[in-house]
């Protein structure tokens, strides 16, 4: 299959470009092979045997002439860290001095099985972060899911979804308030919740409308005044909308965008809270304890927050929005 057209245009230029400088670069290669070709130089062995082989690889490239040297010390942290000990032995049997350049086999092998060290050693390491990344994988794929579906929501299925947020918003504020062995709910304190996430149904309720109730029975009872409160300022809204010609469905739109913003701002600080905690659990460790496990059983708590938060603060803001656009009507 013959190569597209701009693809062919690219090599033509290329080669003239090349046929251009062929004269100069042509001259400085000559002078290099005749110097005795590139000169590598390491000033230390790197981490990687893998990298020092590709540095050496540099000179010599097909065929060409070159030289490779690595000029290292004792001192390096690489060596002092993995293998300083035993290098330092072998200098004190040689009775080397400070001065004099280190060639002997015996030398080299050290130093290799100092590399080989190194690398096992980052190799665990990188085995233990993939399995810490692939916890936070797990739940980035969960909230991308999420995100995408929301996405691509109609205004409809976000009005839906934001009517699901608001039970869930109730019956999180009611069971935060149940006297875990009296059952009773403090009706004062769930009354001024919901005077802040739902601002337009504190105005009509009062204390006295749920006292005496179970903590199923408030549930309900909210949830109804919620939703009622929710479908007229949905009527209204839509009625406006026609009413000054505009498109139909804003206030499920609103939906859309509120909890989009709500999922990446409070994902972003998940990442954050995630990544303190990782620093968290190696500490951990140094109670006998698996920082792998510590990690998702934290990491599992802290995602079910995400999502409440998530849910908290898309029925804020929206129902915020609510309350003013309310006002700007009045």
């Amino acid at each position: 299959e013959d190569d597209p057209a701009h693809i062919v245009s690219l090599r033509d230029v290329t080669e003239a470009i090349k046929t251009s400088f062929a004269e100069v670069t042509g001259a400085e290669k000559e002078y290099v092979l005749k110097s005795g070709g590139l000169y590598v130089m390491g000033t230390n062995r790197h981490e990687s045997r893998r990298i020092d082989q590709q540095l050496r690889g540099r000179s010599g490239r097909q065929g060409d002439p070159g030289t490779s040297r690595f000029f290292l010390s004792f001192e390096d942290d690489v060596f002092v860290i993995f293998g300083g000990d035993s290098l330092n032995k072998i200098l004190k049997m040689f009775r080397v001095s400070d001065d004099m350049p280190v060639e002997a086999p015996q030398v080299s092998e050290a130093l290799d099985k100092v590399q080989k060290t190194v690398e096992d050693k980052y190799r665990e390491i990188r085995g233990e972060i993939f399995k810490f990344d692939e916890v936070l994988n797990g739940q980035r794929r969960v909230l991308y899911e999420k995100r995408q579906a929301m996405l691509f929501s109609s205004a409809e299925e976000s009005l839906v979804l934001m009517r699901e947020y608001n039970g869930e918003t109730i019956s999180s504020i009611v069971d935060a308030q149940v006297d875990e062995e009296t059952k009773a709910v403090n009706v004062d304190k769930v009354v001024e919740k919901i005077g802040q996430f739902f601002p337009l149904v504190g105005s009509v309720i009062r204390a006295g409308d749920i006292a005496g109730k179970d903590a199923d029975a408030v549930k309900q009872f909210l949830t109804l005044a919620v939703d009622e409160v929710f479908n007229s300022r949905v009527e209204d809204i839509e009625k406006e909308a026609v009413a000054a010609g505009r498109p139909p469905a804003s206030l499920g739109r609103s939906s859309n965008y509120i909890t989009l913003v709500s999922m990446d701002n409070a994902w972003s600080d998940h990442l954050q809270a995630m990544e303190n905690l990782k620093e968290v659990v190696v500490l951990r460790q140094i109670q006998g304890r698996d920082p792998l496990r510590e990690y998702e059983d934290e990491s599992y708590r802290l995602f079910s927050s995400l999502l409440s938060t998530i849910r908290n603060n898309a029925v804020f803001s929206l129902w915020q929005s609510l309350g003013q656009s309310l006002q700007a009507t009045a």
